[in-house]
């Protein structure tokens, strides 16, 4: 179909044709509202393929997807830039008449017939179709496969919950089997922490060990004892002096030993010292102290009093550095030998003073044992005083049994 044009006769050259309509005649508000419509929709259009294409992957440079995009971009910069040239036509330019109405009508029939022609031919050609991953796939692959782990840790969480039910009768019996467990594992631990091969050397396992040696010549004093039940001595051992102050000493250390005793209950704490004792200590210092000054009171008085350095002065003075010599070596031999623990009993002096007794005990039993024990006191002729020994030693150890 042809468009008729219509050319003003006023014109005359090319050039001067150009000059001659450079917008619209007629610009009337239909012509501005469609601008105004346009500009809306394109905004309206950019906005949303921004939201579409939000959180996808980014394209990183050099790669075949980005070209391909660049090349994209390029065409439409080229088609927009030809389809800015083709709507600047020459009826847009020319009055509006009933010819130019319908040469627009048919100018935007042919675009759009144009337009789907090229749509249909380009289909299955774009830069997404040919990508071997594309975004929309490769976040769906990624939503499945988190769904997928999630969906699983939730039916393992489901399946490994613990629910409490109380009072049941299977859960009490197994919390009391855990207990029986429990108690007998450890039991087994102090089994085997209480071995001997734990515990040797220790004094108070010494000891038992020589109660149980004792014990096991009970049977053999026994039989002494019946046999020598007939023959009684010629003398009451009861009434010799080794015998009686054997009882006396026993009497004394038990009274030492209840004393001590009877302190430790009484005392405040046993981790801090006797108070009576730091009290006495205190005043002791305090009384030094008052009479090293009266003696320096005593050394400086008088010295203002300048005499003359006669001869009964100087005898006189020698007297007096001999009587303190004197006193004061007086009271180095009372006090020799003296221990400066004896008002201060802490608990490591204690300790010490129980392993010395032990020690002691210890060295004494051995000489018993190496000295006397097992050298045939049985052949031995029985004289009054082996006879007196032994009833002395028999009942000696029936004391010490009860």
């Amino acid at each position: 179909m042809k468009v008729p044009i219509i050319i003003d006769s006023r014109v005359e050259d090319s050039d001067e044709e150009e000059k001659v309509f450079p917008k619209p005649v007629v610009e009337d508000r239909n012509i501005e509202f469609a601008k105004r419509c346009t500009e809306l929709i394109s905004d309206v259009t950019y906005k949303e393929q921004y939201e579409k294409s939000k959180g996808k992957c980014a394209f990183v440079p050099d790669t075949l997807t980005l070209k391909n995009v660049s090349d994209s971009i390029s065409e439409t910069k080229y088609k927009e830039a030809g389809k800015k040239g083709l709507s600047n036509s020459l009826y847009k330019l020319m009055p509006a008449t009933v010819d130019t109405a319908f040469a627009k009508e048919v100018t935007q029939l042919q675009s759009k017939v144009l337009y789907r022609q090229k749509y249909d031919a380009e289909k299955g050609k774009s830069s997404y179709a040919q990508m071997q991953e594309p975004p929309d796939m490769k976040h769906a692959k990624e939503v499945n496969r988190h769904q997928s782990n999630v969906s699983y840790k939730k039916d393992a969480l489901d399946i490994h919950k613990y629910t409490e039910v109380l009072d049941r009768p299977d859960i009490q019996k197994a919390k009391e089997t855990a207990k029986f467990i429990s108690n007998i594992g450890y039991k087994k631990g102090r089994e085997d922490m209480n071995k001997e091969s734990v515990v040797l050397g220790r004094p108070d396992f010494e000891h038992a060990k020589e109660a149980s040696k004792l014990s096991s010549q009970v049977k053999y004093k026994e039989k002494f004892v019946k046999e020598m039940k007939g023959k009684k001595p010629s003398y009451n051992p009861l009434d010799s002096a080794s015998f009686k102050q054997a009882q006396a000493a026993n009497a004394l250390a038990s009274n030492v030993k209840y004393r001590k005793h009877l302190q430790d209950i009484h005392d405040p704490s046993i981790d801090m010292p006797n108070l009576l004792y730091l009290q006495h200590a205190l005043k002791t210092s305090k009384m030094q102290s008052n009479n090293m000054y009266k003696k320096q009171f005593e050394e400086n008085k008088g010295i203002y009093h300048f005499a003359l350095d006669t001869a009964e002065q100087i005898h006189h003075k020698e007297n007096a550095v001999l009587q303190s010599q004197f006193k004061y070596k007086e009271k180095y031999e009372k006090s020799k030998g003296r221990s400066m623990l004896e008002f201060v009993d802490t608990p490591s002096y204690q300790v010490s003073k129980e392993a010395q007794k032990i020690q002691s005990e210890k060295e004494y039993r051995k000489d018993l044992e190496e000295g006397i024990k097992g050298k045939g006191l049985m052949g031995l002729e029985d004289t009054p005083d082996l006879i007196r020994v032994k009833n002395a030693g028999h009942i000696l150890n029936e004391k010490k049994k009860k």
